[in-house]
């Protein structure tokens, strides 16, 4: 019976790009303004908190009905008696971090690495349908980047947050450990897509890779030249977090055709209540005990309640099936090398409108089992 509610209730294909940067075109002109003017890193901690309250919390805070609907088909904060497994884990990985904070934070980021890649692939497969032309090992070079470039050119501005957190100063050792550890990732996820690349018939002018290939780009020189906190903050902002929202606004909503994007978001963060409220205090209750201003306190208590939550949240979104090519109602698009129908085709990496409805059409064999998370 949930299945047969699933089939129903696919993930919808997102037509349409680039909707998540416009709020990265805003964070450009932070990006300008640190070029220009040294004192814009003042900044770097409000960034993060606006993303925290804008898209972070919320889009984390949705799980109890991602559990409900993987179960049921009903999005709904409901089952909370079998919410325990999602509460030990949090608890279990905060109990790690407090005997072994530089091993769970080093674990933290590869989970980040890997939880951040995947959700990327997952929006371009969505997008344009072709689940076979983006190899899984490219959203692990896309996810190292996110991790892994900080910590070679930020060591310890990378190690900041863990250091609030747990008391553990920055050393020699420590910058040694997380440069390797970079270095270590970006070779290692490189080396797969490589691999999978030569064995993987890929077809390098379609639109999912040339639009896969050409944010990867961006994300490369984002994480490169703009200080973690700042980077991480935008990237978890407008892109992230933002598709994840996108993408849980069509499970909420009857007929994707008849309703605002941005209204639906608003009513998920309502939603969101039930795991957001607690979870907000959470937090502020633990940057009393951390000992930095205000604003950066909240900050890296932040971070310490992803680093305990990660994990549950990314096996729970597993559970979201993804849409795979050849559905009814979205056509597969012939691709081209033309120049202009490549320019046409980033502009349509994102979201748009649909008139499809997902919950009235018969079902077919049009959606993948989930083993991708966002």
């Amino acid at each position: 019976m949930v299945e047969y509610k699933h089939n129903f209730n696919k993930a919808p294909r997102l037509n349409g790009a680039l909707t998540f940067f416009i709020p990265l075109s805003l964070l450009f002109f932070i990006f300008v303004a640190y070029a220009f003017f040294p004192s814009t890193p003042t900044f770097t901690h409000w960034v993060w908190v606006i993303s925290l309250a804008f898209m972070g919390m919320a889009h984390g805070s949705l799980d109890l009905h991602v559990q409900r609907w993987s179960q049921t088909g009903e999005f709904k904060a409901k089952g909370w008696n079998k919410f325990g497994w999602y509460i030990f884990l949090m608890v279990f990985t905060f109990g790690l971090f407090y005997c072994f904070p530089l091993l769970t934070s080093l674990l933290f980021l590869v989970l980040t690495a890997v939880h951040f890649g995947e959700a990327d692939r997952v929006h371009a497969i969505e997008c344009f349908g072709n689940s076979t032309s983006i190899p899984k090992s490219w959203a692990w070079v896309r996810g190292s980047f996110v991790v892994a470039l900080p910590s070679i050119f930020f060591t310890q501005q990378t190690w900041d947050p863990f250091y609030y957190l747990s008391q553990v100063p920055f050393n020699s050792t420590i910058n040694q450990i997380i440069t390797y550890f970079g270095y270590i990732l970006l070779i290692t996820t490189f080396s797969f897509a490589i691999f999978d690349s030569l064995k993987t018939k890929i077809n390098w002018s379609s639109s999912a890779v040339i639009a896969f290939l050409f944010e990867s780009i961006i994300c490369f020189f984002w994480f490169v030249f703009l200080p973690p906190l700042l980077a991480i903050g935008g990237y978890f902002l407008a892109i992230h977090s933002t598709k994840h929202m996108l993408r849980l606004s069509h499970f909420k909503k009857k007929n994707i055709g008849n309703s605002t994007t941005f209204k639906d978001i608003l009513t998920l963060h309502l939603d969101a209540v039930w795991l957001s409220a607690p979870a907000y205090l959470i937090v502020m209750l633990w940057s009393v005990f951390i000992k930095a201003p205000v604003v950066p306190s909240l900050v890296y208590a932040s971070i310490g309640f992803y680093l305990i939550s990660t994990l549950p949240h990314h096996i729970l979104v597993a559970k979201i099936p993804v849409r795979s090519s050849g559905v009814r109602g979205f056509p597969k698009r012939k691709e081209s090398s033309n120049f202009f129908t490549i320019v046409s085709n980033l502009s349509n990496f994102g979201i748009k409108r649909s008139s499809y409805n997902t919950y009235t059409t018969p079902p077919t064999d049009g959606v993948a089992r989930s083993s991708q998370i966002e």
